[in-house]
């Protein structure tokens, strides 16, 4: 029975290797996947703290562990997990690796997408050939899902490609007829009704908010960034989503969200309450201050700023759950350790789950895998107990299910009421 686990986990393993979605491959992949309710995860930057130091596993794992619990449809990685600037070869190609096979230790059936930040590409173009690779040749792409559009940009180019560091630059990556201002033009005009774009820069710093440090966090020049956010507002683009700098920053153009989601294990850069984390308790409750007793007066100083940090801009690891249902969106944060599953029995013929939500919203998870002897039915109960310890049913469907030799494999989906737990008990018969 041991030997035939291991052997189908060997299978899952190989298929997650050949899920990593190529850039070059993506259109198909969503045209064979699409739906019109979908969910998927965006998170980023997840480099070592310095050279020659580890990635941080810990929390890479567990963001990986809750993406497999979540199960989305997809995750999109916004870039930078290796430190790149002065890595050899080896190193370059180890990081990447490792980071994949923390992935694929806890979500092996998840698709990822990824775009390059510049630890990847920035450091040179012996480096930026190694990233497509693994992560395809395309450089700037898009895709049509349900009924969103989603457009995956590159604003770090090696040095000598583009006119600067960071930014909206025509560059071609030598895989499209027009370079990429000109192809988004015309790629973020095409109708639909929802639009998200990714890439790594962020449009609004929190870091370099008035451009006024000579190492911007956002980029390089003003205008440049005007000209950009302009573009997305005027063709109702829904969100652009970015990382960069390590923390979580959203804010709003016309109707346009931008979100910063930095917080992927790599150092962070800010207080955890942000610049103003004082609330004046006062009708109705939005406005916030500061006191120099709390969280160092909301400053903060590193590599490259120095400053007063902006309200909102958090210094906390996490990830983003976007939902699109038809042409609705919504965005929520996750933090490490929001969502758990524990086996609580396993015994041959009956196996049973509990998965904790410990957020206050509703979670569809649909990452509950079950693994046990092949019987010929199968008998399940999914509930919660109330705080009358009474038991209360939950909805659940199987989403997946394989026999292999005398063992069964059942994926599951469930939604998790907030700040409950569920118990789902298979008993075979």
């Amino acid at each position: 029975m041991k030997r035939l686990l291991v052997v189908f986990l060997l299978v899952l393993s190989v298929l997650y290797l050949a899920y990593v979605v190529k850039s070059d491959d993506v259109q198909e992949w969503a045209a064979k996947h699409s739906k019109d309710s979908f969910t998927f995860i965006v998170f980023g930057d997840s480099r070592p703290v310095s050279p020659e130091r580890p990635l941080p596993k810990d929390i890479l794992s567990r963001i990986a562990f809750e993406i497999g619990l979540i199960h989305p449809d997809f995750v999109v990685y916004t870039g930078d997990m290796v430190i790149g600037y002065g890595d050899s070869e080896e190193q370059y190609r180890q990081q990447i690796e490792e980071f994949l096979s923390i992935m694929n230790e806890y979500a092996p059936t998840v698709p990822f997408i990824f775009i390059p930040g510049n630890h990847e590409l920035s450091p040179g173009k012996d480096k930026m050939e190694i990233y497509r690779e693994y992560f395809g040749k395309k450089l700037y792409f898009d895709f049509k899902f349900g009924k969103a559009h989603l457009i995956f940009l590159t604003m770090n180019w090696p040095k000598g490609m583009s006119e600067g560091k960071y930014g909206f630059f025509n560059v071609n990556d030598g895989e499209h007829e027009k370079g990429m201002v000109d192809w988004f033009k015309e790629v973020v005009a095409q109708p639909a009704d929802v639009k998200i774009v990714f890439g790594h820069v962020p449009a609004f710093s929190a870091l370099t908010p008035n451009f006024e440090f000579e190492h911007t966090k956002s980029f390089d020049k003003k205008e440049n960034r005007d000209e950009f956010v302009k573009l997305l507002v005027e063709n109702n683009v829904d969100a652009y989503i970015a990382g960069h700098e390590h923390l979580t920053y959203i804010t709003k153009k016309g109707n346009t969200l931008f979100f910063t989601v930095g917080g992927g294990g790599a150092p962070l850069y800010t207080p955890v309450s942000g610049g103003y984390q004082v609330n004046t308790h006062e009708k109705p409750y939005d406005k916030v201050t500061y006191d120099e007793r709390v969280e160092n007066g909301g400053y903060a100083a590193g590599y490259h700023y120095s400053l007063h940090v902006p309200a909102g801009a958090l210094g906390i690891f996490d990830y983003l759950i976007v939902k699109v249902d038809g042409n609705k969106t919504s965005y929520r944060i996750a933090v490490p350790f929001s969502f758990n599953m524990e086996v609580l029995k396993n015994d041959g013929r009956t196996y049973e789950v509990l998965i904790t939500n410990r957020t206050a919203y509703d979670i569809d998870v649909s990452g509950v895998e079950i693994y046990m002897p092949r019987y010929e039915k199968y008998e399940i109960e999914a509930y919660y107990k109330d705080w009358g310890r009474k038991k209360k049913p939950v909805e659940y469907e199987i989403v997946e299910r394989r026999d292999v030799g005398n063992m069964v494999y059942m994926r599951l989906k469930v939604k998790v009421p907030a700040t409950y737990a569920v118990n789902i008990v298979v008993k075979g018969e």
